[in-house]
C-alpha cells in the first residue's frame, strides 16, 4: 500500500508506465548523450507527493544494462505534465531492484504559479 510521501513496493510495469517511459525517453537520451537501442521499463515504484514521482528501472541494452529514472508527473490542475527529475546511468548490469532516490536535474523543472 502506498501512503503520501512514502514510496510503494516494487510494482510490475503496466501500460501507464510504458507510456511515461516513451514520453520521457528523449530527455533521458539527451541527458546521457546517447541513443539507447532499447528502452524497456521492467519495474517501478511510485510516490504520492504534490503529483506523483515514479522511480523506474529501464533496460537499455541486450547486455543487461539498466538506468534508473525519477520521473515527476504533476497534478492535473498544473497540467499533469511529466518531467525527468533524476537519472542514474549506467546503474547496473544485474538484478538489483529499483529504489527511491533524490536527484534534481536542473533542465526539466515544472513551473508552478505562486
Amino acid at each position: 500500500m502506498m501512503r503520501a510521501g512514502g514510496a510503494s513496493e516494487s510494482l510490475p510495469v503496466d501500460s501507464e508506465i510504458t507510456e511515461v517511459c516513451q514520453q520521457i525517453r528523449p530527455a533521458a537520451e539527451a541527458h546521457a548523450a546517447t541513443k539507447y537501442p532499447i528502452f524497456e521499463p521492467v519495474e517501478y515504484k511510485q510516490q504520492l507527493v504534490c503529483g506523483h514521482n515514479f522511480y523506474i528501472k529501464v533496460k537499455v541494452s541486450e547486455a543487461g544494462e539498466f538506468v534508473h529514472l525519477r520521473v515527476f508527473r504533476g497534478l492535473p490542475c498544473y497540467g499533469g505534465t511529466i518531467h525527468l527529475h533524476g537519472f542514474k546511468h549506467p546503474k547496473e548490469v544485474g538484478n538489483s531492484p529499483v529504489d527511491a532516490f533524490v536527484q534534481h536535474l536542473n533542465f526539466d523543472e515544472p513551473k508552478f504559479d505562486d
